[in-house]
């Protein structure tokens, strides 16, 4: 799914907005920064990247077009992803397995924005098998992992970023033993230094006393940043609705008497998403992305400790 011939800015007017606010997004200046960024990629032999527009405005973005920043993130993120190739290389999103796992709805990004142009995702951990019988952890993040590249291919949602509603509901310490602190490790990992997307708030739901033990030895490995932006519930929705709007939730996260807009049942947005992925152009982002042929080779790394000055465009008020 080539995109880097003839450009068009995918970017709404709030957005648009948002970037050269947030992230220092010049339009008249945004081509020439990318020509900077895929110029740097092209010297670097080691790494192996595709070097489309909207493909690298993520990173750009992600570091408020600071183009060290841009390049860290790049390098982090192809570093990890041939670190942890067993949940990167060889997925096709067309695949039965990829589909059952879309379909059961570990990971559900909700269809739309929220009034400041994030993108929901309900996070529901009780909904994998604690035995691995149908689909093991591994499995889970193949499959999640190839979504969150597609959804983070939206421009809006690169500037916007993404909330998380972490529903513990059926979260046992079964699920925690059988995915294990190594695989745990690597999920944050992943998420803080491998992932160019923006990572507003997190939201856990429905948390009891596992949680809490649990958290408390997640926590050490978030950034400050990071933990700052946590948000614990209980078991109270009503808190929750303070902070997300509710015509963005499926029907099973709303009240009884709720007679708003919702985004569907979590079996339909599942449905839908599962058959978005299976679009050819979809499909064929994700099956090239994954392919194996993308990545690292730190033996021939040329290591340059000079000093270089960042390029990111201060916005002075």
């Amino acid at each position: 799914m080539s995109l880097k011939e003839n450009y068009t800015c995918g970017l709404d007017d709030y957005s648009l907005q948002k970037a050269y606010r947030e992230l220092n997004e010049d339009p008249k200046e945004r081509l020439s920064a990318l020509r900077t960024f895929r110029e740097w990629i092209k010297q670097q032999n080691w790494l192996k990247t595709p070097t489309d527009d909207k493909y690298l405005l993520g990173f750009l973005r992600a570091r408020k077009f600071s183009q060290l920043g841009a390049r860290e993130l790049l390098e982090n993120y192809w570093t990890i992803r041939t670190k942890y190739s067993d949940w990167y290389n060889d997925i096709d999103t067309d695949d039965n397995k990829i589909q059952d796992i879309i379909k059961q709805g570990v990971y559900i990004p909700l269809p739309g924005r929220d009034k400041e142009g994030r993108k929901l995702v309900i996070v529901r951990l009780g909904a994998m098998d604690p035995k691995g019988k149908m689909n093991t952890f591994d499995d889970v993040m193949r499959a999640n992992l190839a979504l969150f590249d597609y959804i983070l291919l939206d421009e809006n949602i690169q500037v916007n970023g993404l909330v998380f509603v972490i529903d513990m509901t059926g979260f046992s310490r079964h699920h925690f033993v059988s995915t294990g602190m190594e695989n745990t490790r690597k999920c944050m990992t992943v998420t803080q230094k491998a992932l160019p997307g923006r990572i507003k708030q997190l939201h856990y739901y429905n948390t009891g006393s596992v949680f809490e033990s649990i958290f408390n030895m997640i926590r050490p490995m978030m950034s400050e940043k990071l933990r700052n932006r946590v948000h614990v519930h209980g078991q109270n929705l009503s808190t929750v609705y303070d902070k997300i709007d509710q015509c963005l939730l499926p029907e099973e996260y709303l009240p009884d008497d709720y007679t708003g807009e919702h985004s569907g049942t979590i079996q339909e947005i599942c449905n839908n998403l599962a058959k978005e992925l299976r679009q050819p152009k979809v499909r064929e982002f994700i099956r090239d992305l994954h392919s194996g042929k993308y990545g690292v080779d730190l033996s021939i790394k040329q290591y340059d400790d000079t000093p270089q000055a960042s390029f990111r465009k201060l916005n002075v008020s």
